[in-house]
């Protein structure tokens, strides 16, 4: 059963310089002419970066016409922002580490928001991740995904430039309050200064490992709260675009486990079958409920708002793959588009008793 994708894309505005460029790319057929556009659409988006025009950049980004086109000035947008240039004899290379934080405890508490850095290089160091001898900086505080999306291109490309420091920047410290239970989606950032003719100075997007374990285990040490439950979750080091969208993906899953852990085992804890429904929304969303074949009011709902990037049919795969290990037999993938609300303005959700709208 096919997950189909709700979300609407606009028009090809032709009055955009940049989705005019991006269009004449797309559909040239000649491959000399493909790697001349191609530059001509990297010009045009350093363009904007270099002459710090945010709100540019944003108008081309958010007008991409297909999903398609978007992974298009997305990775030409990291080729502008991760590549020095050519004449550069050493840069540096900002990186992050996402980290999700997943906390449990009865009532209200507060993990710190600092670690301690150099022990956390260290060990990065000593496992190959950074370089023994690299000139690397690693930031004391955990940082928020607002916090990372809030530095720019055009900011990342002067780091990059000019050798500076994310240490410089004024970053607020956030320690982490919640209640009951939390998914929590942080960043350990930190820069690497990289010499022309070196050795990589950091492994961006290594394989996974024991140091990811052992990472793990040192987090875990450094955020111990009295009566907190805590396991971290760290991925491994990558360019600081990249990394925002890899939080937030890791973010979502871990949600959704924790969601459908806790939801299946109410459900049977009651001695019911349980019902689990996958749908994806007008105003571009994937709904996922949990409810049961013997009780028609109770039911629970979890609810992925989907990125520029996000695939519905891979999110629809990772929750499948994710119920089946928990034994459910009863998976219903909806097949068409369904509302946003309902008659009453409520939020519209499928469940066991709650038929889908076929046509609208």
């Amino acid at each position: 059963m096919y997950l189909p994708d709700p979300r609407l894309y606009p028009r090809v505005n032709a009055q955009n310089p940049v989705i005019r460029a991006l269009m004449s790319l797309l559909t040239e057929a000649d491959a000399g002419e493909i790697t001349r556009k191609r530059e001509a659409l990297t010009a045009l988006i350093a363009s904007l970066v270099e002459s710090h025009d945010s709100p540019g950049l944003n108008a081309a980004l958010t007008q991409a016409p297909s999903q398609d086109a978007y992974k298009v000035l997305w990775d030409t947008l990291r080729d502008v922002v991760e590549t020095p240039a050519t004449t550069a004899n050493q840069w540096a290379v900002p990186f992050a580490i996402p980290v999700i934080l997943v906390a449990g405890f009865k009532g209200e508490a507060t993990l710190p928001g600092e670690v301690d850095a150099a022990a956390l290089l260290d060990l990065l160091k000593s496992n190959g991740v950074i370089a023994a001898d690299a000139n690397a900086w690693l930031h004391n505080q955990l940082l928020s995904a607002d916090q990372l999306a809030a530095i720019n291109p055009s900011l990342l490309t002067a780091w990059r430039d000019q050798l500076q420091n994310p240490a410089d920047h004024n970053w607020q410290l956030h320690p982490l309050k919640f209640k009951d239970e939390a998914v929590f989606q942080r960043y350990l950032v930190g820069v690497m200064v990289q010499q022309r003719d070196a050795q990589p100075a950091i492994q961006l997007n290594p394989s996974a490992g024991q140091w990811t374990l052992a990472l793990a285990q040192k987090l875990g040490e450094m955020l111990k709260t009295n009566g907190v439950t805590l396991f971290p979750i760290p991925r491994v080091p990558l360019a600081w675009l990249p990394a925002l969208e890899t939080g937030r993906v890791t973010q979502l899953e871990t949600r959704l486990q924790v969601a459908t852990s806790n939801a299946l085992r109410s459900i049977r804890s009651a001695g019911h079958w349980p019902v689990v429904t996958i749908a994806g929304h007008e105003g571009g969303e994937i709904r996922i409920t949990y409810s049961s074949r013997e009780d028609k009011e109770r039911w629970e709902g979890f609810v992925w708002p989907l990125a520029p990037l996000d695939s519905a049919e891979r999110i629809r795969h990772f929750a499948e793959d994710l119920l089946r290990e928990c034994h459910l037999d009863d998976i219903r993938i909806i097949d068409a588009v369904q509302p946003d609300q309902d008659s009453d303005g409520l939020p519209f959700f499928v469940t066991a008793h709650i038929k889908p709208v076929t046509h609208q």
